[in-house]
């Protein structure tokens, strides 16, 4: 009986693991988005330091949304990396950027703010406290990034810039350039 359990744990790990590429090497970041090639939802959210943050304010943009949280060790490590992505962003007035913090946790700073005091880095952050629009981008790590292009259509997606073998800042804004340059 146990080893008939233990031969159908095994036969639907195998099953899961060959239906998800990135699990089948042993990765669980997913490789692959759900809504690419698909319009980008609207949302509507209050950013850090107020105002709000709309998909509609991008239109025209590659707009590079990065879904994160300060309770997320990959997230940390792949701080500066963002926030050199960011300043590299700021010099091409067809993009655009928004990190999209999610889950309402906030770690040892308790605010994004006393975090970007602590590291010296800003970049605009929308809060997506319940979760909600984390679930329907249909996100299944962080950090994770989209790219939705001019016309709200999203056009690529990456995990992490470094901390899990990212294409690092340079590869990954080669692939938003790209993305902004069809879009001309």
């Amino acid at each position: 009986m146990t080893h008939d359990l233990s031969r159908r744990s095994a036969l639907a790990l195998a099953a899961a693991a060959a239906a998800t590429p990135a699990l089948a090497q042993g990765n669980p970041r997913p490789a692959t988005h759900a809504l690419l090639n698909q319009p980008a939802p609207a949302f509507d959210l209050p950013k850090v330091g107020g105002g709000r943050a709309r998909l509609s304010d991008y239109r025209g943009k590659t707009l590079v949304m990065e879904f994160w949280g300060l309770w997320c060790p990959d997230c940390i490590k792949d701080g500066p990396h963002v926030a050199a992505l960011v300043r590299a962003m700021q010099a091409d007035r067809r993009l655009a950027f928004l990190g999209v913090h999610t889950r309402g946790r906030f770690g040892r700073w308790g605010s994004v703010e006393t975090y970007f005091q602590q590291t010296g880095w800003s970049f605009p952050v929308a809060l997506d406290d319940d979760g909600a629009l984390y679930k329907t981008y249909q996100m299944r790590w962080v950090p994770g990034f989209l790219v939705v292009d001019g016309r709200g259509v999203i056009r690529d997606f990456s995990n992490d810039l470094d901390a899990g073998g990212g294409a690092g800042v340079a590869g990954f804004l080669q692939r938003v350039r790209a993305v902004a340059g069809r879009a001309a």
